[in-house]
């Protein structure tokens, strides 16, 4: 079954993706492929290498495609919220699995997230010279799924909102997640593209615009032959005409996402050229604060439209004070967040005062709640068991720094440079940083949508550090 159209919902508060795994397009962009397709192989150059790279497909499951570039991002990032577990294990409910890869949970994505896991965990890839492990590229065989386990009403049976799946990532992307070799994608773009083929087409372009050795320095201009970008796309006939068509759709939704400003063709047949422009999201929207509406669980489409109408700073600014107006309360719903963005004098005066709003001078006063329709993906607590206690026991100091300095950058991203991570890392293998309470106040941070608090006070913290360095 083909899924056009998913709908309009909060998505990931911030979602990453594995370098490698982006640039090698494994997941073919066609929402369907013909019952013969069992694998596929390409060979190109990059780097100064010739890499090639063998898809081996089953003949019931065939060839990952579709939704499964979905799936595999919602586990990357449940894997990254987790702190990287040493098991290379996650678990939890197939809704979940669902709301992390910006899916519905209705009856028919459980039925396509099994079929999906099961190409996922049943497909092996053979990538010779073109896996990047920071400082050289390897030769690498691996499956998107090492190993699955999962529950469900009876035998056989497919996935309901309730079953319990457990995926293990191979060593080769677990490790790369921790190590840190991710670029972040734009909650943005993902939340307006209707089709899994623009989401996989976004997906390989983002991940082509980096270089592995210099991933900070995204390319602004990618100009590609059509039929080794078809090939690269995944997509099984190659004749021209049949690559374009295929593209068409994917164009349509990622030029009017403004992620790309335009998409041209020179020359024909074989011989023709795909040139892409990318737009600049960064000069006309701020992440952060998209992020931040998100995540008190207005739309997507709402959050847009509130940053186009009233521009970032105003946002922001009427944002952080219905926060504080909220301190001590219970949860606000997005309904009065976004009235009292768009009116804010409405609100102000009317409220009682809590202690955080005597503090900061502002009055508050009680607004009927709006439950948010969807709740979003739950962030697991530090030591969420005894398991994950003992496993955290059990990694050595420098295995400890590493896993937190991974969940710094997942949870605060540009809120500190490359150069405050390193310090922040050298301070915590010194013990200078206390690396348990920075780990368990930064998922809690996470959970509350309180990074900008929370980075304020490390970055204070680091400041005392290194001022008693240098004294």
């Amino acid at each position: 079954m083909t899924l056009e159209r998913r709908p309009e919902k909060p998505s990931l508060p911030r979602s990453f993706d594995e370098l490698n795994l982006a640039r090698l397009s494994l997941i073919s962009m066609q929402s369907r492929v013909s019952r013969d397709t069992h694998g596929w192989e390409d060979a190109y150059p990059e780097g100064g290498n010739h890499v090639s790279v063998k898809c081996i497909g089953t003949l019931e499951y065939l060839v990952p495609h579709g939704i499964d570039n979905d799936i595999m991002i919602g586990i990357q990032n449940m894997f990254l919220a987790s702190g990287c577990p040493a098991s290379n294990a996650v678990s939890d409910t197939a809704n979940s699995y669902l709301r992390w890869a910006g899916l519905d949970t209705s009856g028919r994505y459980h039925r396509n997230l099994k079929e999906s896991l099961m190409r996922l965990s049943h497909t092996s890839y053979h990538v010779e010279r073109g896996w990047f492990t920071g400082k050289r590229f390897q030769t690498v065989v691996f499956r998107h799924l090492h190993e699955i386990a999962f529950d469900t009403a009876e035998a056989g049976g497919g996935f309901d909102q309730g079953s319990r799946i457990t995926v293990v990532l191979p060593t080769a992307i677990a490790e790369s997640l921790r190590r840190g070799f991710i670029k972040p994608l734009d909650a943005q773009v993902l939340a307006v593209l209707e089709q899994p083929s623009s989401r996989t087409l976004y997906r390989l372009l983002d991940g082509s615009r980096y270089d592995p050795g210099r991933p900070g320095q995204p390319v602004s201009m990618l100009q590609m032959n059509l039929i080794a970008w078809g090939r690269r796309a995944r997509i099984l006939d190659l004749t021209p005409a049949r690559v374009k068509r295929t593209l068409e759709a994917a164009h349509e939704e990622l030029l009017k996402s403004r992620y790309l400003s335009s998409v041209e063709y020179a020359g024909r047949g074989v011989n023709t050229t795909i040139s892409y422009v990318f737009a600049h999201h960064a000069e006309t929207s701020d992440p952060e604060l998209y992020d931040r509406l998100i995540l008190h669980g207005v739309s997507p489409k709402m959050t847009r439209e509130l940053i186009k109408n009233f521009g970032n700073e105003t946002v922001r600014a009427r944002l952080d004070e219905a926060e504080s107006l909220s301190q001590g309360r219970r949860k606000t719903g997005p309904g009065f967040l976004v009235a009292f963005i768009r009116v804010p004098e409405d609100y102000r005066g009317r409220f009682a005062l809590s202690p955080v709003a005597e503090q900061a001078k502002v009055s508050v006063a009680s607004v009927p709640f709006q439950p948010a329709l969807l709740s979003l993906p739950r962030v697991p607590e530090a030591d969420p068991d005894a398991l994950a206690s003992e496993k955290w026991e059990a990694m050595s100091q420098g295995e400890r720094v590493k896993s937190t300095v991974l969940l710094l950058k997942v949870a605060f991203g540009k809120r500190f440079t490359g150069g405050q991570y390193e310090s922040m890392r050298e301070a915590m293998e010194v013990d200078a940083l206390p690396i348990d309470l920075i780990r368990k106040t930064t998922i809690r941070a996470m959970a509350e949508a309180s990074q900008d608090e929370c980075a304020a006070l490390i970055r204070q913290q680091l400041y005392e550090v290194n001022s008693l360095g240098t004294s």
